[in-house]
C-alpha cells in the first residue's frame, strides 16, 4: 500500500497479459502463450471525447444499464475499446481536475490497453526480472504514474475500469469505494460461476488463492482516478518479466483459465457496468462515444 491516500492508493497492483479480445466462448487457450488471433476493437479518439465531455450539457439518448434508488447518484460510462495507456491516463487527469473544480460528471471509463508496465509513485525504478533491453524487445512501454505501489502490467485481454468519482457527492470514503470495486468484480465472477474472494495478502479479488483482479487509486480532493483491472482472457507470460507489485511469489490467473473456456471481454464489460450500478446504488449509463457512430455510418 501507499503511505497515504492523497499520494495514490495501490492495493495489490494490476495484472494483465497480451491476448487479444475474444468474441465469444470456446475451448480454453494456454494462459502463458502469446496469441496472435482475434481482432482489436478500434480505439476511440480520446482528444475528441475530452473536448465533447467539457462542453456536454444534456443526457438524452443514453441507455440506462442500472437504475439507482438514491436520487442524484449516477455515472456516465464509456467503453473506449483498445487504447494506449498514455491516452487514457491523460484523459483521466483532465477529468479528475475538472471534477475537483466542480464541473463535469462522475465518469467510468472501460478499456483494455496495449502492452505497458506502469510504475507506482513510490517505486520509480522498474522492478524487473530482466534487463530493460529485453522489455524493449517485447515492445512494452514503461510508464510512471501517480498511483501508489510497485510495478504492474496492462495489456489486451484485461478489462480496466477507471472511475473519476467525486466521493463526497456519493457520501462515501476511499475504503468504502475500494471495497465496492472489489464487490463489483466479485459479482461479475459469480456470473461465470466463479467464487471471488478477498485475501489477507492485499486488496483486490482472488480465486482460490490466485489473483484475478487488482485495484489501484489516486485520490485528490476526494476525487478518484485509476480503478480496478480484471484479467479476462490474458496471456500471463509478460508477468515473467517483472515482480508484479514487488511480489515474486504471487500467482495470477484469468477468468478463461478458471472456467476452462474463452471469455468475451465485451460480455464481461457489460456485466461490470451492471454490477457497478448495483453495488454503488447508482444509475450507470452506457453512453455513445462522440464521432464513433458517425464514422461507422460512413464506412
Amino acid at each position: 500500500m501507499s503511505n497515504g491516500w492523497s499520494r495514490g492508493f495501490r492495493a495489490g497492483g494490476w495484472r494483465s497479459g497480451s491476448a487479444p479480445v475474444l468474441r465469444g466462448r470456446g475451448p480454453s487457450r494456454c494462459a502463458t502463450t502469446a496469441c496472435s488471433s482475434g481482432k482489436e476493437k478500434p480505439a476511440v479518439s480520446l482528444l475528441g471525447y475530452a473536448h465533447w465531455w467539457k462542453t456536454r450539457t444534456g443526457s438524452g439518448g443514453r441507455r440506462s444499464v442500472a437504475t439507482a434508488d438514491q436520487p442524484g447518484r449516477s455515472v456516465a460510462v464509456y467503453h473506449l475499446g483498445t487504447t494506449s495507456y498514455g491516452e487514457v491516463h491523460r484523459l483521466q487527469q483532465r477529468l479528475q481536475a475538472a471534477r475537483r473544480a466542480g464541473s463535469g460528471v462522475d465518469t467510468l471509463l472501460l478499456t483494455e490497453h496495449r502492452p505497458v508496465f506502469t510504475l507506482g509513485r513510490s517505486h520509480p525504478v522498474p522492478n524487473l526480472r530482466v534487463v530493460e533491453e529485453v522489455v524493449r524487445q517485447y515492445g512494452i512501454e514503461i510508464v510512471p504514474t501517480e498511483r501508489g505501489g510497485d510495478i504492474t502490467y496492462h495489456g489486451p485481454g484485461q478489462l480496466v475500469a477507471y472511475g473519476i468519482i467525486a466521493l463526497k457527492g456519493w457520501g462515501m470514503g476511499v475504503t468504502e469505494y475500494v471495497s465496492g470495486l472489489e464487490e463489483t468484480v466479485i459479482g461479475v465472477l459469480a456470473d461465470w460461476g466463479l467464487r471471488g474472494e478477498r485475501s489477507e495478502r492485499g486488496r483486490g479479488v482472488w480465486v482460490e488463492g490466485r489473483k484475478i483482479a487488482s485495484v489501484g487509486l489516486n485520490v485528490r480532493g476526494w476525487v478518484t482516478m485509476h480503478g480496478i483491472a480484471l484479467n479476462v482472457d490474458t496471456d500471463l507470460g509478460h508477468f515473467e518479466l517483472i515482480n508484479p507489485c514487488g511480489m515474486a511469489d504471487v500467482e495470477v490467473t484469468t477468468m478463461a483459465a478458471e472456467v476452462g473456456r474463452q471469455v468475451a471481454l465485451d460480455e464481461v464489460a457489460e456485466a461490470f457496468v451492471f454490477h457497478f450500478g448495483r453495488v454503488f446504488d447508482c444509475a450507470a449509463k452506457l453512453q455513445p462515444i462522440p464521432g464513433r457512430e458517425k464514422a461507422q455510418r460512413g464506412r
